[in-house]
């Protein structure tokens, strides 16, 4: 297979052969053993195939990291939804020492015997404060602003 000149570059080999370096390092610092192998089982083959160690390096770099991912990219939100809970959680004790139940407002009520806020209880008080109201009395809200003169 012929190769194009830029790969004959004694420049272009050595900053090839420092890439290849640096991943084999990488995978060795991951313990990713099978994506070494992969790398060098893909290099070998391509070198066989075309004959030249510039781009049998490549592929090999190629085929590892973008074919099977061995860069190890991971895009999710695991454990963010323990931590989450876990700051909520801190954020209430500290809101049992600011006037009881301060920050949760009318939502919660102290619990003297469980030294904690409730939730569920203010929630059922607030419910049946709620359903003590008749819904036929209307509240001064005025309808439309005052006409400019």
């Amino acid at each position: 297979m012929q190769v194009p000149k830029v790969f004959k570059n004694k420049y272009v080999c050595y900053a090839v052969y420092a890439l290849a370096v640096i991943n084999i390092l990488g995978y060795l610092g991951m313990k990713s053993y099978e994506c070494l192998a992969l790398f060098g089982l893909c290099a070998y083959s391509a070198n066989c195939y075309c004959k030249d160690k510039v781009c049998a390096i490549l592929a090999g770099l190629f085929v590892a990291n973008f074919v099977f991912g061995c860069g190890r990219l991971k895009e999710n939100f695991g454990g963010f939804k323990e931590k989450l809970a876990k700051l909520t959680d801190d954020m209430l004790k500290s809101a049992d020492n600011a006037e009881k139940c301060g920050a949760l407002g009318a939502a919660a009520k102290w619990d003297e015997a469980a030294k904690a806020c409730n939730r569920v209880q203010g929630f059922v008080e607030n419910m049946i404060e709620g359903a003590g109201k008749d819904e036929d009395e209307e509240e001064d809200i005025p309808s439309s602003p005052p006409a400019p003169k």
